[in-house]
């Protein structure tokens, strides 16, 4: 334990340590006083201790405003990242929409082609079921009445 509290002596076997109880190295000034001279390690090491905390505070205030920025950058990147998701996902909507009318037409003009033929089959069996004659002769004459009406437009 004692030797944890002193600093270490030099290697000529303990010479220029004082032996009057403070365990310092004796300066070569010769006059030793052991409260002057741990007062004088005590200021010294009062001075390092201050030092190394104004550079604690110092690494502390940069860490602060390095991990401030890094919050912002992240909270910038969460916005953005909102921002474009709101964006791709009205984007999406209206292509969603566009099919829906796209897919509505397909499904009108489909509906209204069938009505159509269908409409002219019945025509076409009316007339049949309606007309004196063999059927066949009355498909002659609804498809030469439509080569007439094409040949005059």
């Amino acid at each position: 334990m004692e030797s944890q509290t002193k600093p270490e002596t030099d290697h000529r076997g303990g010479e220029g340590v004082c032996q009057k109880g403070c365990g310092l190295l004796l300066s070569s000034e010769g006059d030793h006083c052991c409260v002057d001279a741990l007062r004088a390690v005590t200021d010294a090491l009062e001075r390092r201790s201050a030092k190394f905390e104004h550079e604690a505070r110092m690494a502390r205030l940069r860490w602060n405003r390095r991990e401030q920025s890094l919050l912002a950058q992240v909270s910038t990147l969460q916005n953005e990242a909102q921002l474009a998701a709101l964006k791709y996902q009205r984007r999406l909507h209206q292509y969603m929409l566009h099919i829906n009318s796209i897919a509505e037409q397909v499904i009108g003009y489909y509906k209204s082609d069938l009505r159509t033929t269908a409409d002219m089959q019945s025509q076409i069996s009316d007339k049949a079921t309606c007309a004196d004659g063999d059927p066949q002769e009355q498909l002659k004459a609804a498809e030469i009445k439509r080569k007439e009406r094409g040949g005059k437009e």
